[in-house]
């Protein structure tokens, strides 16, 4: 999606978005990354992470960059606290935080900013 025309509004439909590629995040099946969009120069990505029923994303910190979660569907354990949808989540650098999901499927909306634009968020 970071090849998105820089001039003109970009919508993807929940069709289209259905359709986009998704990866393991961290070689695990249960949980999917969908890259929606990258700033050129690398500062800012934004994505969606799936969760199956009772995935966990072990323990990992981030230590030089920032990540603000949004929780659209499901319930939540982020860093040992519940979030539910329409929760807010902001995980400061270098701060564990282990997300484990609760008996349904979870959708998470993410804002992630490496400190540094070289910063591969592929490296936990």
């Amino acid at each position: 999606m970071s090849d998105a025309p820089q001039d003109k509004v970009t919508v993807l439909s929940a069709e289209a978005l259905a359709q986009l590629k998704s990866f393991p995040l961290h070689g695990d099946e249960r949980l999917q990354n969908k890259l929606l969009w990258k700033s050129p120069n690398g500062d800012t990505i934004v994505g969606l992470i799936q969760m199956a029923p009772g995935a966990r994303d072990v323990g990992h910190n981030h230590p030089s960059a920032t990540q603000h979660t949004w929780v659209v569907d499901g319930t939540v354990s982020i860093g040992g606290v519940e979030a539910t949808a329409g929760s807010y989540a902001f995980v400061p650098p270098g701060v564990d935080h282990e997300t484990i999901a609760g008996d349904e499927p979870v959708t998470m909306f993410y804002l992630y900013q490496p400190f540094a634009p070289e910063h591969d968020h592929h490296d936990h």
